[in-house]
């Protein structure tokens, strides 16, 4: 039997259900309680003291009989301080929310001025039993890229979704311009730090340019998850990324606008229901800007 928390409390109770077979703790609790929801989870909790049975702390090594009561304390995700700034949301239900990151804002980490902070006055509603205290990131992009990014609401929620991030099922698509005139379509596939990686990209736009010779928009479709894949593997085909003073090295490039790359596309299955659902923006204003300010000064 499950009873749902009661949210001032943020404690979760559950009785062992009749016939159910002796086990450790940390191997039931996982799938019995969604907000452990693993055994690594759980074996966390057990050790920061936030499980009891019956009433005392558990250990790993505690068996659990039908009718014992498992209380589960807190969410083991860290409280933080409300980030003042307000992010476009693309989507949001009891199980996620994805919202549209601007250049220049970290997903999460170390630091005060990231999107989980932003999002932590975002709640799921009662009408889920593993309710996370605040959204919490299942991935990331760069601090400098712009674009969609996906935080969970639930534990069920973060599971899935990272999982599905980690074993590749998320479809993704970025846009960038760069330099340069790459052939019209490709596969970059060129190792990362001694990994394999793959890249498949599409040129949508080509543009003059007096200062660059040519600007090229493209379509970037990342097969495999380096990291800055798609920054590395475009400057090693001699297509710099806009705007990547990291990447540049002596190249001249546009400074001052940002780099110009943009998570603009997600498809992967629902966490809950287990439907496809896909998301998309379209490029930041200025990419199209900076395309034809540079095909303007060239023709005129």
């Amino acid at each position: 039997m499950y009873f749902r928390p009661m949210s001032a409390t943020r404690k979760w109770t559950h009785e062992v259900p009749e016939n159910t077979p002796r086990m450790r703790i940390d191997d039931y609790c996982g799938g019995a309680i969604p907000i452990l929801g693993s055994k690594s989870a759980t074996k966390k909790a057990i050790k920061k003291s936030r499980i009891t049975l019956n009433g005392k702390k558990a250990e790993t090594a505690d068996f659990i009989h039908p009718g014992d009561i498992i209380v589960v304390e807190g969410t083991g995700i860290r409280a933080v301080k409300k980030l003042d700034v307000d992010l476009p949301v693309i989507y949001e239900d009891d199980y996620m929310i994805i919202v549209n990151k601007p250049g220049g804002l970290a997903v999460n980490g170390n630091r005060y001025k990231t999107v989980e902070n932003a999002l932590a006055g975002h709640h799921s509603s009662g009408k889920v039993n593993d309710p996370l205290p605040r959204p919490v990131a299942v991935h990331r992009i760069d601090v400098p890229t712009n674009g969609l990014v996906v935080l969970a609401k639930t534990k069920s929620a973060l599971i899935e979704l990272a999982r599905s991030f980690q074993e590749r099922e998320i479809r993704k698509t970025y846009l960038a311009v760069v330099h340069g005139h790459p052939p019209k379509s490709g596969t970059i596939d060129n190792p990362i730090d001694g990994k394999p990686a793959r890249t498949d990209y599409e040129v949508l736009r080509r543009v003059p340019s007096q200062k660059f010779n040519e600007l090229s928009l493209l379509n970037l479709k990342p097969v495999t998850g380096r990291t800055h894949q798609l920054r590395k593997h475009l400057k090693s085909i001699g297509h710099l990324i806009v705007g990547d003073k990291q990447y540049a090295g002596d190249q001249p490039t546009i400074l001052g606008k940002g780099l110009l790359l943009s998570a603009a596309g997600l498809q992967f299955l629902h966490p809950d229901h287990g439907r496809q659902v896909t998301f998309s923006i379209d490029p930041p204003a200025k990419f199209k800007r900076i395309l034809d300010r540079e095909e303007n000064r060239y023709r005129n």
